[in-house]
C-alpha cells in the first residue's frame, strides 16, 4: 500500500546560536510539496528570525519539490560577527629584537657574510605610522539577539628616544638601531655587539658607532658612520669609519685586507693588513708587514718596532725600533699626503692609457679620417687634457710638511729607508737614538743624535 507524505523541513542550530541547519526531506507519493510559508513557518517555530540565507532556502525548497531529492545540513540562517572596537596605535613598519638575532645553523651560514642582520635605519627614515581607532560593531545570533563586540588588544609601544612624530609618521631622528621593548620603539646611535662579528650578525653597516665585544671573523666587514671599538683581535676583512677605530687587542689580515678610517686608528700592534687614517695612527707594540698611510702623524709606544711593510705618515713618524737584524725591507715616509699620492698614481695610469689610445688612432687615420675618428680624436684629447690638469693640480697638494721628522729612540737597522718628501735615505749601517729631518738647503735627509737626557 502505497504511503503519502508532505515535505518536511527540520531545523537545527549550533551551540554558539550563529548557524541554522535544514534538513528539507521530499513529499512521498501523493504529498503535499514544500512552500514558502511552511518554511517561515518552522524557522519561525525554532526561534530562527535573523540572517535568513534567502537564496540558499529558496535552492533547496526547489531541489527537494522538483527532484525530490533529500537536502541535509543546508545552511538556512548564518549570524553577523561583532567587529571589534580598535584603539589608535603606532604600527612598527620593521621590528627587531633586543640582543641582536639568533644563531644560525651550520647549513645556513653560507649565505650570511654579507648581510646585516640588525635592524638599520637612518635619519629620515619612516619607522611607524599611525593606525586610526575604529568602532566596535555589535554581532547578532540567529536568535535575533545581540552580540557584544570586544576591544582588540594593540601594541602598546610609543615613539622613544631617537624618532619624532611627523603628522601620522614617525621617523627616525638619527640614524641608527630599531629597537622594540613592551613600552616603546626608539633608534639607538650606538651598536653594541656583545659577541662576535660573524654568522651570528652577519657583516656589520651602520650609520653611528659600533662597538664589538667579541672578535670580528675573518671575511665579515664592518661599515660605520662614527666610531668603532673593538675588545679584542681584529681579524680585517673590510673596515671602514668615519670616525676613529679604537682596538684593545691589534690588527690581523691577509695581504689585501683594509682598515679605513677618517680620525684616529689605536691600536696595540698591525700585522700584514693595510691600515689609513685621514688622522693619526697610534700603535703600543708593532707593525709586521703592514701598509699604513696616515695624514696626521705614527707614533708607538716605547720600545714599538716596525718591522717590514711601509709607513707612510704626513706629519711624522716616532718608533723604538726600525727593521731587524735579518734586514727585512722596510719603508717609511713622512711629508707626503699618501691619498693625493693614491690619487696621482691612478690619474696617471688613466692618462698613459688615454695616451696611448690616442698615439693609435692617430697611426690609423689616414688622409681623410671619417667623422666619427674626428669625434673620437676630439674625446680622447679632452680627457687627456681632463687627466693632465689633474695630474698637475694633485702634483701641488702631494708634499705637506717638509719639517716632518722621524724619530727612532732605539734602532734603525740597515735595510731601511727613509723618505721625506722626495728625498731619500737609505740605511747601511745600524744607527741608534736618530731623528731623520729634511735639511732644505741641500735637499738631503740628515740624522740628528737623541741625547740621553731627552729620550
Amino acid at each position: 500500500m502505497a504511503i503519502d507524505r508532505d515535505a518536511v523541513l527540520e531545523i537545527s542550530v549550533s551551540d554558539d546560536g550563529m548557524t541554522a541547519y535544514g534538513t528539507f526531506l521530499p513529499p512521498i507519493g501523493e504529498g503535499l510539496p514544500m512552500t514558502p510559508d511552511y518554511v517561515d513557518s518552522v524557522l519561525e517555530s525554532a526561534g530562527v528570525v535573523a540572517g535568513i540565507q534567502t537564496d540558499g532556502v529558496a535552492e533547496a525548497m526547489f531541489a527537494c519539490n522538483t527532484d525530490r531529492r533529500l537536502q541535509k545540513d543546508v545552511v538556512v540562517a548564518r549570524g553577523e560577527e561583532p567587529h571589534p572596537a580598535r584603539p589608535s596605535f603606532w604600527d612598527v613598519t620593521v621590528a627587531t629584537v633586543r640582543g641582536g638575532p639568533e644563531a644560525v645553523s651550520d647549513a645556513d651560514r653560507v649565505d650570511y657574510k654579507g648581510e646585516t642582520r640588525f635592524q638599520v635605519v637612518y635619519q629620515g627614515d619612516k619607522v611607524a605610522f599611525l593606525v586610526p581607532s575604529s568602532d566596535g560593531i555589535p554581532g547578532l545570533n540567529v536568535y535575533g539577539q545581540e552580540i557584544q563586540f570586544e576591544t582588540e588588544r594593540v601594541p602598546a609601544y610609543q615613539p622613544g628616544e631617537g624618532t619624532r612624530i611627523d603628522d601620522d609618521f614617525v621617523v627616525a631622528a638619527v640614524g641608527g638601531q630599531l629597537v622594540i621593548t613592551e613600552t616603546e620603539f626608539r633608534v639607538e646611535d650606538r651598536l653594541e655587539i656583545f659577541g662576535d662579528v660573524g654568522y651570528g650578525t652577519g657583516s656589520i653597516e651602520f650609520p653611528g658607532d659600533v662597538s664589538v665585544k667579541g672578535e670580528i671573523k675573518e671575511g665579515f666587514h664592518i661599515w660605520a658612520g662614527g666610531n668603532i671599538t673593538a675588545d679584542r683581535t681584529v681579524d680585517v676583512s673590510e673596515i671602514y669609519c668615519r670616525g676613529g677605530f679604537t682596538g684593545a687587542g691589534g690588527l690581523i689580515g691577509r695581504g689585501k685586507a683594509l682598515l679605513r678610517a677618517g680620525d684616529t686608528v689605536s691600536v696595540r700592534f698591525i700585522g700584514n693588513c693595510f691600515v689609513e687614517s685621514k688622522a693619526s695612527v697610534l700603535v703600543k707594540q708593532y707593525v709586521y708587514h703592514a701598509r699604513v698611510g696616515c695624514l696626521g702623524t705614527f707614533t708607538m709606544g716605547k720600545g714599538g718596532r716596525v718591522i717590514g711593510g711601509i709607513i707612510t705618515a704626513a706629519r711624522g713618524v716616532s718608533c723604538g725600533t726600525l727593521g731587524n737584524a735579518a734586514g727585512i725591507p722596510t719603508l717609511v715616509r713622512c711629508g707626503t699626503n699618501f691619498i693625493v699620492e693614491r690619487k696621482l698614481r691612478l690619474n696617471r695610469e688613466n692618462h698613459e692609457k688615454i695616451t696611448l689610445r690616442l698615439q693609435k688612432l692617430v697611426e690609423k687615420l689616414g688622409e681623410n679620417p671619417t667623422h666619427r675618428q674626428l669625434d673620437i680624436l676630439r674625446q680622447l684629447e679632452e680627457e687627456q687634457d681632463k687627466y693632465a690638469q689633474a695630474l698637475g693640480e694633485l702634483t701641488e697638494g702631494l708634499d705637506v710638511a717638509d719639517d716632518a721628522t722621524i724619530t727612532v729612540t732605539e734602532a734603525v737597522h740597515p735595510g731601511v729607508r727613509i723618505q721625506i718628501g722626495r728625498a731619500e735615505y737609505i740605511v747601511r749601517d745600524t744607527v741608534k737614538s736618530v731623528v731623520f729631518h729634511l735639511d732644505k738647503a741641500s735637499g738631503q735627509i740628515v740624522t740628528t743624535k737623541i741625547e740621553r737626557a731627552t729620550r
